[in-house]
């Protein structure tokens, strides 16, 4: 069968007590173009079963359907029935980018074409070339008694209301232009805990998918923490911080395990595409046309007199539910040794490390761990406690599909380390997601490599410290 490229994934939804997790899909890249919703269902977030196309690309003079979202209008306020699921999705349109609505009466498996509900304010600029209004992300205002959306526009996400769903009202627009175009804005309430799990408030958050070449990052996921009033959002922080410090977490998508309103969740999902638009088109030369994280889940933690919005795995102890576990307890490191990791030799493996400071002794200048996934250079992640920072360097390890530097540089992202510090990774021949300290720091990025048995390590250099565990599983 041939392969289909995959695209952003929408937000995952709970119709009629089953998950739908939509995503673009092409299956005829690269002869031809268009993407269409492609839909997987789910009753555990677990097993997925493939339901076919649910919107299918050219069947309107509006063109193929891009990213967007599914509500269930339990009130039936587009007057399509109770409990009837509304999708609403960007579509390029003759003037540009724009709103369709699209409806279903058979639970979200199947949508019919309805009307366009919003057209592309700059249509008629010629002297704009990208005219962004896209992605429609909606929640519903419980006081209110209306919808918002959040929408990508030039150099901001804009704000709107709705009773109806067609109608749609501005309201106001979160200026964020120091991030190029932006994509899949996310606008939730959450709740915030210590690290007790004492209620510490509730915050919204604004959350997009944006370019960061700028302030020296690459394409990723960015997030506010702040205030939303149900007309303008007003962040503790102007500058905002990355959801991921990796190269390949792209095109985030949230959901809970409620409906998004305005009544704050105590956690949420979220999975993003693994790819990177820099270099995505090379990649299906080497027979990657486009895959997802892992599941994560997204708190919102209060330390240290601030908010973090935290990105973690959803479960991780699942992946060492397997008889083929290695563990060392309480090893103390040197930098006159390396440390080989046993067993990291099939195609994917799971790995927790925690290391400890020796109580007498300051943390060694860096900890590099090197995963030779194959006969090239190895991945390797440099933690660095004295500048409280973690390096991740992926441009020999493997196939390098692209000289473009946002494959090829080094990725770098703050971490506290304090007396410990606890990552969990998951490798495969394709790529590496690793979290740090229970989502502190997450860093997710694409490596082309086949494993080699034997030489993956840990070393030190100018000190010592304890690996307190170290489990690995191959699976």
């Amino acid at each position: 069968m041939k392969p289909a490229f995959r695209g952003d994934p929408q937000p995952i939804v709970k119709i009629n007590g089953l998950w739908h997790f939509y995503y673009l899909y092409n299956v005829d890249y690269p002869d031809a173009n268009g993407t269409a919703w492609k839909l997987l269902t789910s009753r555990d977030l677990i097993d997925w079963h493939d339901e076919g196309i649910a919107i299918p690309k050219y069947t309107t003079p509006n063109g193929d359907p891009w990213s967007g979202c599914v509500v269930v209008d339990h009130d039936n306020t587009a007057g399509f029935g109770k409990n009837a699921a509304v999708a609403l999705c960007t579509m390029p349109l003759p003037g540009g980018q724009g709103t369709t609505r699209w409806f279903s009466t058979d639970d979200g498996h199947s949508f019919t074409f309805d009307q366009v509900v919003m057209t592309n304010p700059n249509a008629g600029n010629q002297n704009i070339t990208d005219k962004v209004f896209r992605d429609p992300r909606i929640i519903w205002m419980e006081k209110e008694r209306c919808w918002v959306m959040v929408l990508a526009e030039i150099g901001k996400i804009g704000i709107y209301s709705s009773k109806n769903l067609k109608d749609w009202a501005y309201l106001s627009g979160f200026m964020c232009g120091h991030l190029g175009t932006i994509e899949c804005p996310t606008l939730f309430p959450i709740t915030a805990r210590d690290k007790h799990g004492r209620f510490k408030g509730e915050r919204w958050i604004m959350l997009c998918s944006a370019n960061g070449y700028e302030i020296g990052f690459t394409t990723g996921a960015h997030y506010w923490i702040g205030h939303f009033d149900g007309h303008t959002f007003a962040p503790d922080e102007p500058s905002g911080r990355w959801l991921d410090g990796g190269s390949d977490f792209y095109a985030c998508a949230v959901w809970g395990d409620h409906p998004v309103t305005s009544v704050a969740q105590e956690a949420y999902y979220a999975v993003s595409w693994k790819n990177n638009w820099d270099y995505a088109r090379d990649l299906v030369n080497l027979g990657y046309y486009g895959e997802y994280t892992k599941f994560r889940t997204l708190s919102l933690i209060y330390s240290n007199k601030k908010y973090i919005l935290t990105n973690n795995f959803i479960n991780s102890t699942d992946f060492f539910n397997t008889n083929y576990i290695t563990y060392v307890f309480n090893h103390t490191l040197t930098s006159n040794t390396s440390f080989h990791l046993p067993d990291i030799h099939k195609n994917n493996t799971a790995i927790t490390i925690t290391f400890e400071k020796e109580e007498k002794s300051p943390w060694p200048k860096d900890i590099t761990l090197d995963f030779q996934l194959g006969t090239s250079s190895p991945l390797s992640f440099i933690l660095s406690p004295h500048r409280n920072n973690v390096n991740l360097k992926r441009d020999g390890a493997g196939a390098t599909p692209s000289k473009n530097i946002a494959w090829t540089a080094e990725r770098n992202a703050p971490l506290q380390f304090g007396n410990s510090v606890t990552l969990t990774a998951l490798l495969s021949e394709k790529s590496v997601e690793v979290v740090f300290n229970d989502g502190v720091l997450s860093m997710t990025s694409l490596v082309f490599a086949k494993p080699k048995i034997g030489t993956s390590q840990i070393s030190l250099s100018n000190g010592t410290c304890l690996i307190k565990n170290l489990i690995i599983t191959n699976t």
